[in-house]
C-alpha cells in the first residue's frame, strides 16, 4: 500500500482522526445529554400535585 506524503502509519492515524475520533466525541456528548434528560425526568417533583386541588365548588 502507498500513501503519498507518508508512511501506512500515518494513514492509519489519519483514519482515526478523521473518523474514529469525531465518532467517540459524538457518542460521549449524546450519551452526556441522553444522561441528563433522563435525570431531569426522574427527579421526585419539589411539592405533590396530588395536593394540590383541582376544582373548587362553591366560589
Amino acid at each position: 500500500m502507498s500513501v503519498i506524503g507518508g508512511s501506512a502509519a500515518s494513514g492509519i492515524g489519519g483514519i482515526v482522526t478523521s473518523i474514529l475520533l469525531p465518532t467517540a466525541v459524538g457518542a460521549i456528548v449524546a450519551g452526556g445529554a441522553l444522561g441528563g434528560l433522563v435525570f431531569s425526568q426522574t427527579q421526585a417533583p419539589e411539592t405533590n400535585p396530588a395536593s394540590q386541588e383541582i376544582l373548587v365548588y362553591g366560589d
